[in-house]
């Protein structure tokens, strides 16, 4: 691709971001500066920096390169309907698993990209600082590539990112889910709702409780603002790793209590070694 084309392209998105309106200024600026480096350096693996090219014409341009893809964990086989693990194929047409049989979960269904663990579970871990958000978009990029029909069959109506306490969101200075949850909904071409979920408390993290005391960490710590009304809507649920599910429940709890009648939930990273 010649330097006027990739001028061209650049300049488009930079114009398409600016015209979307986010959500959040922070989405914005992170748009606006990739789309400003590509005006001047070739296209980069976000992975593994390796420059890469996009094929002539055909598909979005690529942002991760094969050989970082070809690494990771991805599901290939069938997965839980319910709870998004891998599973036998008996299990995964039955609605629900060994994993999940029998547990209170708000949401309907969960669509994963792959296991947490390998590379994807240390990238899973770059994305949670800033240097880490372009491979937040590669990875929601990835995630509409390999899931983008059953996601689209889900039919949402809003994309809603699981939301940050404010004082982590200052010490972190990105949410990797909202940044996932911005590349699935321009996807989907649905609207992107970052501030319709709040979370009310500064919760511990939940990787540092065990798997019983996860539920009541998060128990009431979401709420609906009251600007926002879903009466019978279709919700789709973005966060990067689903362990327990309880945070994900949590906020569809919410939502359902809100009017949403379907809640769908969307990650990268799913891990069964509860």
């Amino acid at each position: 691709m010649d330097g006027q084309a990739k001028s061209k392209r650049a300049i488009r998105r930079l114009s398409g971001a600016i015209g979307r309106g986010l959500g959040s200024w922070v989405h914005v600026v992170n748009r606006l500066n990739r789309a400003a480096l590509e005006l001047i350096y070739p296209a980069a693996c976000a992975g593994c920096g390796a420059e890469i090219t996009a094929s002539s014409g055909a598909g979005p341009e690529p942002l991760l390169c094969q050989p970082c893809v070809e690494q990771l964990p991805l599901f290939d086989g069938p997965t839980c309907v319910r709870c998004g693990a891998a599973v036998p194929s008996v299990a995964a047409s039955g609605g629900d698993c060994y994993l999940c049989r029998g547990a209170k979960l708000w949401f309907d269904e969960v669509v994963a990209l792959g296991a947490y663990t390998g590379l994807l579970r240390d990238w899973l871990l770059r994305m949670k600082q800033e240097a880490g958000n372009s491979l937040s978009l590669a990875l929601g990029e990835l995630l509409w590539q390999r899931h983008g029909a059953r996601l689209g069959s889900a039919r949402p109506d809003v994309v809603v990112p699981v939301p940050m306490h404010w004082r982590r969101r200052w010490q972190h200075g990105t949410n990797s889910a909202a940044l996932l949850a911005e590349q699935l909904a321009r996807r989907l071409r649905v609207p992107l709702a970052v501030g319709l979920l709040r979370r009310d408390r500064n919760t511990l993290p939940q990787f540092s409780l065990p798997p019983s005391e996860r539920p009541a960490n998060v128990r009431s710590a979401f709420s609906v603002r009251p600007s926002y009304h879903l009466d019978r809507a279709c919700v789709l649920v973005v966060d990067d790793i689903l362990t327990t599910g309880a945070t994900c429940s949590e906020a569809s709890r919410v939502l359902r209590r809100a009017g949403a009648t379907h809640v769908a939930v969307a990650v990268v990273g799913r891990t069964v070694h509860h």
